[in-house]
């Protein structure tokens, strides 16, 4: 009696979809969640270990929910120790699919389904030679003709650097480390858990993992000028990101993508980095001996600074679209939730934890940008150099939406504050024009 008690309880645990799972075990296919197609033609290969009753007797059906985006060439049976079924589809234009694989058994005039993959969602967006060979081009064109404006901007940031600051930033270092805590241990997690919770693709999941272990970005002290925070520390805190990225993006990196099931070489740029800490570090140095040789020039400089950092920032913003347009056409609402979520993330654990501490307000909004203004595009570096073009072009998604995102998020907040102080600015005038009696 105990024993069928037992036997019973054990079959009742099993729950019916892993029940069926184990049954269907003869079909195995790479991904099950999604495909991301580039190419004009694509193969996908389904492994079977099926043993055929009869000499050739099973075969491999394909079902597809839209065949103007996606049509089956042919399908191919390979035999050996395990049946390769190899599906060469042809794409027909960009969107969005399902993908239905059935494997049958002819028994005699009979035909039997032994077991199905239902609704792969299948992503096509080729990649279209005409446009693809303009737009780079035209975007570096752009790119250097606005680069001395970002280099004068970057001199006139040196102008604004306060040795007062990094006196009190070395005797009581705490600003860095609450952004050095966010930026590379409580931002990888928090998007490695939002990841999993909306069920992203591993490599869609990668990219975002990869996203939220980022530096901060050159953006960084720009917000802080322009939101009155403190600029110097800004500018200290990217400088110190970047350099820390050396070690955390390799560590969080692997960490992650081994956990994600993720195969490959991961490649750091460590030149990109280093060539980041020079581009922010030499212009800004020539600012600083402006200041100290030329006070005249640097005053002239500072007063500049806050124009020119606003028309670089529409700039980089247009750069931004007009490159990610490719990965735009791939996203879907999963993918914008987290865009949206991550820059968000970043700017309320700053903020909070710079608040908890005690610190200075203007302090308080620096670890806050730093926190949620990253550098994405390291990001897009790492994923590119790492990992196959197919998922290298679905895990960039994440990058490229982090990065839009951001910049509409720190434009709303800019201009929120900037309606707020002009309205507590009117409020105080009309206050000294009409005085209480």
């Amino acid at each position: 009696m105990i024993r069928k008690l037992f036997i019973a309880l054990l079959l009742s645990s099993v729950t019916l979809g892993e029940a069926r799972k184990s049954f269907l075990s003869f079909l195995n296919m790479e991904k099950t969640e999604v495909l991301f197609f580039t190419k004009t033609e694509e193969a996908v290969v389904v492994r079977s270990t099926y043993r055929d009753k009869q000499p050739n007797s099973s075969y491999l059906l394909v079902q597809l929910g839209d065949d103007r985006i996606l049509q089956v060439a042919n399908v191919t049976k390979t035999l050996s120790d395990v049946t390769n079924f190899t599906i060469n589809l042809v794409m027909g234009g960009d969107g969005e699919t399902n993908l239905t694989v059935q494997l049958w058994d002819s028994e005699g005039r009979g035909q039997r389904l032994i077991e199905e993959i239902k609704n792969v969602r299948v992503s096509v967006l080729r990649q279209r030679h005409d446009s693809s060979s303009q737009v780079p081009d035209l975007n570096r064109n752009i790119l250097m003709l606005f680069l001395p404006m970002i280099l004068l901007n970057k001199c006139a940031f040196g102008c604004k650097i306060e040795f007062q600051v990094f006196e009190t930033v070395w005797q009581r270092p705490l600003p860095v480390v609450l952004g050095a805590v966010v930026q590379f241990f409580l931002m990888p997690f928090c998007g490695f858990l939002l990841t999993q919770i909306l069920a992203l693709p591993e490599a869609q999941a990668f990219g975002f993992i990869v996203t939220c272990t980022c530096p901060g970005g050159g953006g960084g002290y720009l917000f802080a000028l322009l939101l009155e925070g403190d600029v110097t520390l800004a500018i200290l805190m990217t400088c110190t990101s970047t350099f820390l990225a050396l070690v955390t993006m390799p560590t969080n990196s692997y960490i992650y993508s081994r956990i994600l099931g993720l195969s490959g070489t991961l490649h750091i740029p460590v030149s990109k980095i280093m060539s980041t800490l020079l581009f922010i570090l030499t212009p800004m140095s020539v600012g600083i001996a402006i200041k100290r040789r030329l006070p005249d020039k640097a005053k002239f400089l500072e007063k500049i600074i806050r124009p020119l950092s606003f028309i670089l920032m529409c700039i980089g913003i247009c750069l931004t679209f007009s490159m990610g347009l490719v990965f735009l056409k791939a996203m879907n609402l999963d993918v914008l939730l987290l865009g949206v979520s991550v820059p968000a993330l970043g700017l309320s654990f700053g903020y909070f934890f710079a608040k908890i501490s005690m610190l200075p307000l203007p302090v308080c909004k620096t670890v806050a940008i730093e926190g949620g203004v990253l550098n994405s595009f390291l990001a897009l570096a790492i994923i590119q150099l790492s990992f196959p073009q197919s998922d290298a072009d679905l895990a960039s998604v994440a990058p490229f939406t982090v990065a839009m995102c951001s910049a509409c998020e720190m434009l709303l907040i800019l201009l929120f504050y900037k309606a707020k102080k002009r309205c507590v600015l009117n409020t105080e005038g009309k206050r000294m024009k009409n005085p209480p009696v």
